[in-house]
């Protein structure tokens, strides 16, 4: 648990990197500075198994889906920093960049992201054995199959929109 927490501390100021809406950058950089001694994350072990955001973060070049996976990342650092923040010693630190992170995390531009992963809670939650839940799914099968064919010509008109002509 150290380990994971030495890590996640050491990729807050990457996920804060592109956020609008936080608190200055110098005051989180000094923040994290402390919280980075407190933890010792300079320790070789903190490196072991890899990366437990940035690379989800770098997976997707897509804003929409970059900003989602964003707004989860940000949502799991608010989560360990009620963990952190029962430990007195780094309590004033956390506090700091939690607030910031909560700013970042409320903004505007990430509502949608969060509503669309709530939404994605829901579907991984749904009960399929329950025979109403089956009958709602069937009755709502055939808009769900149009969507889809829509989305799929909206995406072809504009990808040939933005082939050359010969």
């Amino acid at each position: 648990m150290i380990l994971f927490t030495c890590f996640i501390i050491g990729m807050v100021s990457h996920v804060l990197s592109d956020s609008a809406g936080c608190a200055p950058p110098q005051l989180l950089d000094e923040q994290l500075t402390r919280l980075s001694q407190d933890f010792n994350i300079n320790h070789p072990d903190v490196g072991n198994g890899g990366a437990i955001f940035t690379n989800m973060l770098m997976k997707y070049k897509q804003i929409p889906e970059k900003n989602v996976i964003l707004e989860a990342v940000l949502r799991s650092y608010l989560d360990l920093f009620k963990v952190l923040k029962q430990k007195s010693e780094v309590k004033d630190h956390i506090s700091i960049v939690a607030n910031s992170l909560n700013e970042c995390a409320t903004s505007a531009k990430y509502r949608m992201q969060n509503d669309l992963l709530n939404d994605l809670k829901k579907l991984s939650n749904i009960k399929w054995d329950d025979q109403m839940v089956q009958r709602k799914a069937i009755l709502e099968l055939r808009e769900v199959l149009n969507v889809v064919k829509d989305t799929g010509k909206k995406r072809r008109k504009r990808n040939m929109g933005r082939r050359p002509r010969i």
